[in-house]
């Protein structure tokens, strides 16, 4: 549903090829990550055969086709978008990533791998999320800026679960195997940031009072 009206709202600032579409996608970095190329294409085919976008050619371009395929909404085009937005806005749906199918299963792992897998899963966190802020302060639109911030409020979320679970499979394994301390007590290194809090910044106030 989002990647629809995704590409429909990009539609609504005027008739592009699915390659500008793609180039503005990649631009924004991690807020429009979740809009692959071959979603974008696959989504327009879709949207057109629904006739929410006409199609029509423009001949010139490189490639066994040598033509370019131009999207323009349509008047239903415009319906559905404001009909997904109003959904997208209003609908509250949790967020599989996967982890959840891996913890059912953690067990059948030996816990020290586990709880190593967990610390490298919470590295590529910090670093998603460093990325991520960088992005948000970089931002002016204001309506941009509360979309970059969920993302961070996502992050922050799995920072901390991450952190009490990686925190309760260490006592676990003490509890089971005292003599395994070095293992369970050992600290984080030193280049680990403090967990971020759960409180999400203001993105409301001026982007020079944000903290970085």
């Amino acid at each position: 549903m989002h990647k629809e009206l995704h590409l429909l709202g990009l539609l609504r600032a005027g008739p592009r090829t699915g390659y500008e579409l793609h180039r503005i996608v990649v631009a924004h970095g991690e807020l429009y990550t979740d809009l692959k190329k071959g979603n974008v294409y696959y989504l327009l085919e879709r949207l057109a055969a629904s006739g929410a976008l006409t199609v029509t050619t423009q001949p010139g371009a490189p490639g066994p086709r040598r033509e370019r395929l131009i999207y323009t909404l349509t008047d239903d085009g415009h319906r559905r978008f404001h009909d997904l937005l109003r959904a997208v806005v209003r609908d509250y749906e949790v967020a599989h990533t996967g982890i959840e199918v891996g913890m059912v299963f953690l067990g059948t792992l030996d816990p020290v791998e586990a709880i190593a897998l967990l610390e490298e899963r919470r590295e590529a966190v910090l670093a998603r999320r460093a990325v991520i802020e960088r992005e948000t302060c970089a931002v002016h639109n204001p309506h941009q800026r509360l979309a970059e911030d969920h993302l961070l409020c996502l992050v922050d979320a799995e920072m901390i679960w991450l952190e009490r679970t990686i925190r309760h499979l260490r006592t676990d394994l003490q509890h089971a195997h005292p003599t395994a301390d070095s293992v369970v007590t050992a600290p984080a290194p030193a280049t680990h940031p403090s967990p971020p809090s759960s409180r999400c910044p203001d993105v409301t106030a001026n982007p020079s009072d944000r903290p970085i």
